[in-house]
């Protein structure tokens, strides 16, 4: 198997509206970093916007 980078142009960009109701601040905001950062992705890189 090749190790192969995601190009630019195959990023696509999404809005996430998250509803807060009852979570504690910093749980939220650690979760929702990794949501933003796409770490959850199975092609995540690090590099790449």
């Amino acid at each position: 198997m090749e190790t192969r980078s995601i190009r630019a142009n195959e990023i696509s960009r999404e809005w996430f509206i998250v509803d807060a109701e009852g979570q504690t601040l910093g749980r939220l905001a650690s979760e929702i970093a990794q949501i933003i950062r796409g770490k959850k992705k199975s092609f995540f890189t690090p590099h790449m916007d």
